[in-house]
């Protein structure tokens, strides 16, 4: 009597909504079974069948229970010369395109992901936000208002997608450069839709020149981390940290001290061991790099400042640059870590400290991990 119960409780769990209807030959539940079974980029093709596939795949409720069977990374890369945003799996696989001709962008530099949502930006500061999911586009444009405070048009423009975990907005912070090495910065508040609400609002300066390049920012828990240009003279130590809490739209007060910032023998860009900044399993990592090895603090506690070296990545030279050089971009279930190095998606087994390449990613300028669901847009789910 206890297994038909379980068995009726875990059919109840797999059924579609009401909203996602059916008219073909096959019964709901049976037809919401089989496709629970196929991989998303299956699904991408299918749900254009008719509408009622399209309905019962868009589901929040199928969506989830899908995203629990198939827990498949991706990477977002951006392909200049299609127009459009790839998510790749790790075999290079492209399992689905995302257009960003709309956007018009002239000049894509940066790509920043968060869960559902991708962001690409030029250097003149237009941004473009997608939903992976429905591949519906917000443009937001530059904001003519920069020029006039700045009394000139910016150098470059960088914009960084975040999301605040205690309201569930998404935010977009944008960092512009201007002559005399001078950094303004604004932000926005991304619309139920995915749209822009309201006009870009001017935000405090950094407290200090700050890089935006990829590898030395990351966004963590709705504060966006950013490393110190290591150029200006008041720098403390070479990984001193930026903090944006997005919440607020101000920088914190404080630097935050990097794992080996106190520690002798640190030395200062262009060298081998000039810092990163990483998000990895939900955490704030910073990658030192010496002799043979890549290292990889985690930040345990931000009021106490406290890091710990999870990893160590062995490499058998200094002098193979694609694996020396290669960039964390996750961390998977198996323990494996992800990297990218001279386009190379490659993964770092700590336990028997080998690698090994898994894809060539040869026609993309900007790559990032890819997180959410291919089937429901996560602004309406």
């Amino acid at each position: 009597m206890a297994s038909g119960t379980a068995r009726r409780s875990k059919r109840a769990r797999l059924a579609p909504s009401p909203a996602a209807g059916n008219d073909g030959p096959l019964p709901a539940e049976l037809l919401s079974d089989i496709l629970l079974r196929l991989p998303a980029k299956a699904l991408c093709r299918l749900r254009l069948v008719c509408r009622a596939w399209r309905a019962l795949t868009s589901d929040p409720h199928f969506a989830g229970i899908h995203a629990s069977r198939h827990r498949q990374p991706l990477v977002a890369a951006l392909c200049k010369r299609r127009g459009e945003i790839h998510l790749v799996d790790l075999s290079g696989g492209v399992v689905k395109r995302v257009p960003v001709a709309e956007a018009r962008l002239r000049d894509w530099k940066s790509l920043t992901t968060q869960p559902g949502l991708l962001c690409v930006s030029e250097w003149e500061g237009t941004a473009c936000v997608l939903d992976a999911a429905t591949g519906a586009a917000a443009v937001l444009p530059a904001d003519p208002a920069v020029r006039r405070r700045t009394k000139g048009r910016p150098l470059m423009s960088t914009s960084v997608l975040g999301r605040v975990p205690s309201t569930g907005e998404h935010k977009v912070l944008r960092i512009h450069l201007h002559a005399k090495r001078e950094q303004t910065c604004d932000a926005m508040t991304l619309g139920s839709g995915g749209g822009g609400r309201g006009r870009w609002r001017a935000t405090p300066r950094p407290p200090m020149l700050v890089t935006t390049t990829f590898e030395h920012r990351a966004v963590v828990d709705g504060v966006a981390y950013f490393l110190l240009d290591l150029s200006c003279r008041r720098v403390p130590t070479s990984d001193a940290i930026a903090s944006f809490d997005l919440r607020t739209e101000e920088w914190r007060s404080a630097m935050l001290r990097g794992p080996l910032g106190n520690q002798p023998g640190l030395v200062h860009g262009g060298h081998l061991n000039d810092p990163q900044l990483a998000e990895l399993n939900g955490f704030l990592v910073t990658i030192h790099r010496k002799d043979r090895s890549i290292d990889l603090w985690f930040l345990e506690s931000t009021d106490k400042e406290l890091w710990t070296k999870r990893y160590s990545m062995r490499c058998v030279s200094n002098l193979d640059p694609y694996i020396y050089w290669s960039y964390p971009l996750s961390i998977l279930d198996d323990g494996r870590i992800v990297t990218l190095g001279g386009r190379v998606l490659r993964a770092y087994d700590p336990e028997t400290s080998t690698w090994a390449d898994l894809a060539t990613l040869q026609d993309y300028c900007c790559v990032g991990m890819f997180k959410g669901n291919l089937l429901c847009s996560i602004l309406n789910g």
